[in-house]
């Protein structure tokens, strides 16, 4: 039996080192929105000591679906994609699910995906 190609669970700031291609899922904080581009800039500023980094996530195919306040400023959504390689300087998200991560207590996500990445 087969099925789409699982997710890899990471942290926003993980995401540069994902290979081109590969399926990831993260959360990410809404910092800014291009409607033109139809993509969100997502950050997510962890480890607290260091400056935080961002994903550009194009939501072209998930714009029919997607609600208004999973794109407001501000919002923590779930993000399921593709990792792209571009000319840009940056990290880029073709994303195929995006969905509210609601009243999300940050430390326990970072601890609890940090441990699962260690026994992956």
């Amino acid at each position: 039996m087969s099925g789409p190609t699982p997710s890899t669970l990471v942290l926003l700031t993980d995401l540069q080192s994902c290979a081109p291609g590969q399926k990831v899922r993260f959360l990410g904080c809404v910092d800014k929105y291009s409607i033109t581009t139809a993509t969100l800039r997502l950050t997510h500023n962890h480890p607290p000591s260091s400056p935080p980094r961002a994903a550009h996530v194009n939501i072209d195919h998930v714009l029919e679906s997607i609600k208004r306040k999973e794109i407001d400023v501000g919002s923590w959504i779930n993000v399921i994609g593709y990792v792209e390689r571009r000319k840009e300087k940056g990290i880029f998200v073709q994303a195929i699910t995006v969905w509210d991560a609601g009243n999300v207590d940050l430390e326990a996500y970072q601890k609890a995906v940090e441990a699962r990445n260690l026994v992956a």
